[in-house]
């Protein structure tokens, strides 16, 4: 959906640790590494704005960015921009990760393609002038807006992050329908239903195009089927002996022998159940 033509908005609705941030980030990161090689070069000017309620999430996706970008060098950089950013950091500290941008002044100087932030930092980046380098090197380049935790945004928060987002796009020089937005949620309710059909609308909202350019992606629950029930037994192993399976399960994988003595253990059975209540 991401790499379809013309551009299409996305929501991707699934659990927590189930890869929502995976389904922007692959198609965002395929984007760039294309047009890298086209240019031959660093890429200068912020084409992905990730925009992300809390500073804690923020820094949550620098391992994650470190791991996929290290290969290039300085060539796909990215900064996690927030109030805790340093103005200027030694040249030396900084060269140890060649590909984030670690300050301030280095944002301002060369805007990386990727810009990790929050609302009210891009509030100021959009007025202050000694951010203004950061939008004149990027006019025409954003291509990317995400939503992260999409369902924080309520009332006049989201009328706010709508405005917001309409400043952004003017301040970069862009059009609504030559940006991807995306955004995620782990808590809707439904997505196939009302809530589903509520955050396509609010998403198209935010992002000023119809709600016929946003598509839904809800994740599902898939839980394996373990085959029949076993009958009742009076003789199940007691819990001594199923840890005594834990030192050849260490030294072995998968483990065979731990997994059909859980296959058949009427407590663990038990305990499979009562999780997989709704």
């Amino acid at each position: 959906a991401l790499a379809a033509e013309p551009r299409q908005s996305l929501v991707v609705a699934s659990g927590t640790g189930s890869g929502k941030t995976e389904c922007f980030m692959v198609p965002i990161l395929d984007r760039l590494v294309r047009q890298q090689a086209d240019l031959g070069g660093c890429l200068v000017g912020v084409r992905a704005l990730f925009l992300y309620p809390l500073n804690a999430l923020i820094n949550s996706q620098r391992e994650r960015l470190r791991a996929w970008t290290h290969a290039f060098g300085g060539d796909i950089r990215f900064c996690l921009y927030n109030g805790n950013t340093p103005e200027h950091l030694p040249a030396a500290q900084a060269h140890r990760h060649p590909n984030e941008v670690h300050d301030r002044q280095a944002l301002r100087d060369a805007p990386p393609p990727i810009l990790v932030t929050n609302a009210t930092m891009l509030e100021y980046m959009l007025v202050r002038a000694v951010d203004a380098p950061i939008l004149d090197q990027s006019q025409g380049s954003l291509e990317w807006v995400v939503l992260d935790e999409a369902h924080t945004y309520m009332g006049s928060q989201a009328a706010e992050l709508a405005l917001l987002v309409r400043r952004v796009l003017h301040a970069f020089g862009v059009r609504p329908d030559e940006v991807r937005f995306v955004a995620t949620s782990a808590t809707i309710g439904d997505p196939q239903g009302e809530a589903g059909r509520h955050l396509r609308r609010f998403l198209g909202d935010v992002a000023g195009v119809g709600e016929d350019r946003v598509r839904l992606v809800a994740g599902t629950r898939q839980v394996p089927d373990l085959g029949p029930e076993p009958p009742p037994r009076t003789d199940a192993s007691p819990l001594e002996d199923l840890e005594a399976i834990e030192p050849k399960v260490a030294a072995e994988a998968p483990a065979p022998d731990r997994f059909a003595a859980l296959l058949t253990h009427p407590l663990a059975r038990a305990i499979r159940r009562r999780l997989l209540m709704p």
